[in-house]
């Protein structure tokens, strides 16, 4: 499988976060493939001083289904343009088949590279079928137009638009229709700008769905899209572009990076496996700001205390919390900051291992605050662990409205002279900051 970022884009691509030469097993003897795509340190701009594209350089095999992603104006449909030989590039080259799209006439390329726009504009009052037809002009005799349409919008599932007008189609209907168009060119590499844009969560997943079988059967594809998350469950490999140039280039999980999406996208990244899937979450690039305000311990669970740990963080106090059970969206906000945390397996009562890793982080803390968290037999442990820290004259703050959470009355018992009570987030904040000032700048005391 071919995949290594060739010489002259080495600069660009290898330098980057998480970039990576990738190669595969290819052809027997160590050989890989000809690529079917290969673009050559190219460059292009539509205005002399702002460059689109620099020095790209990537080859895509046979076969291969390949994502594009990077945040707006970063190149994404020039590409595509360059490699349908609708742009040229204005130094490097691009080559499919191994010859410079440059060379090719228009319905020569049109037999060997299909794409479906971003957007479509027609403003003829056409029917589906005659726009599906359209594609079957670069085929000559060898086609016939009404009967690659009708095998084009069956394959789609859209047989029953044909005899519709395509300017009353939704947006999502004329991608689709767009699509079809395409595939009656019957070219070997199919181009898609971001063709899910239109679509609602459903025909997404079908959309992909349908583009991988197309591969199975040998169809090459180059896909932009920006749903990351679609591109890490569907691609196999992926380009991240940035400012014009490949910030990654590999297998999608590498592509992906944290440290990757941090340099391109400016947001903290975190992938998670579950199920055996996948997925990435994102929340704000964290405060440089020192973490030296003091230490706070959340008592939570439920995402009662997700957003207090995220302002906590970003206003610099180190944060800890638990006993959190695995998964639960607390425990997730947690691990996505980077907290320190005492974790129990989902589901499951409190533990001793757990019991003990939360009591040595409020012996840590400089407060201890109890949000309102539900109450049961589950999490009772925490409240042992709180009064404990009572015992030890560390400030408690606790939820007002926690009794609203508390069937059983598990925390009537609550009790010691550094206990408060307050109303909601935005007062734990305001009297932290209060706290801080009275202290001298910390919240130790």
């Amino acid at each position: 499988m071919s995949g290594d970022v060739g010489a002259a884009g080495a600069s660009g691509a290898a330098s980057a976060p998480g970039a990576a030469a990738v190669g595969g097993a290819g052809t027997p003897g160590g050989r890989s493939p000809s690529p079917i795509v290969s673009v050559q340190g190219a460059s292009y701009a539509y205005d002399v001083d702002r460059p689109v594209l620099k020095g790209l350089s990537f080859d895509v095999a046979p076969g291969e289904f390949v994502g594009v992603v990077g945040p707006n104006g970063s190149g994404k449909s020039t590409l595509l343009d360059l490699i349908d030989g609708v742009l040229t590039p204005v130094a490097g080259a691009v080559l499919v088949n191994g010859r410079p799209t440059r060379e090719y006439r228009r319905r020569e390329i049109a037999r060997l590279v299909a794409l479906v726009p971003q957007h479509f504009a027609l403003e003829f009052d056409l029917t589906v079928r005659d726009v599906v037809e359209m594609g079957a002009y670069c085929r000559g005799a060898e086609c016939v137009p009404a009967s690659a349409a009708s095998a084009a919008l069956g394959k789609l599932g859209i047989a029953e638009l044909a005899e519709r007008r395509f300017p009353e189609l939704s947006g999502g209907e004329k991608q689709m229709v767009v699509l079809a168009q395409a595939l009656v060119q019957s070219a070997g590499v199919l181009l898609l700008d971001e063709p899910a844009s239109s679509l609602d969560v459903s025909h997404q997943l079908a959309l992909f769905e349908l583009l991988k079988q197309l591969n199975a059967d040998g169809l090459t594809v180059i896909c932009v899209l920006h749903d990351l998350n679609l591109a890490l469950t569907y691609f196999d490999k992926l380009l991240v572009l940035s400012e014009g140039a490949a910030a990654a280039w590999g297998p999608a999980e590498e592509a992906l990076s944290p440290e990757v999406l941090e340099a391109v996208y400016g947001v903290r990244a975190h992938v998670h496996h579950h199920a055996g899937r996948t997925y990435l979450t994102f929340s704000p690039r964290r405060s440089s700001q020192p973490r030296d305000r003091g230490r706070v311990h959340l008592v939570c669970g439920g995402g009662t205390g997700s957003s207090l740990m995220r302002e906590l963080t970003d206003r610099g106090y180190e944060v800890s919390a638990g006993v959190l059970n695995a998964l639960d969206s607390d425990e997730v906000t947690g691990r996505e900051l980077g907290l320190r945390m005492a974790v129990e397996a989902p589901f499951s009562p409190i533990g001793d291992d757990a019991h003990a890793e939360n009591l040595r982080l409020m012996a840590d803390a400089d407060l201890v605050v109890l949000s309102d968290v539900p109450l049961g037999h589950g999490n009772a442990r925490n409240l042992d662990a709180v009064q404990t820290a009572l015992r030890a004259g560390t400030p408690v703050w606790v939820a007002e409205t926690l009794g609203q959470n508390d069937p059983g009355g598990l925390a009537a018992a609550l009790t010691g002279a550094s206990l408060r009570r307050y109303g909601d987030e935005g007062e734990v904040l305001q009297s932290l900051a209060e706290w801080q000032e009275r202290a001298g700048g910390g919240a130790r005391e």
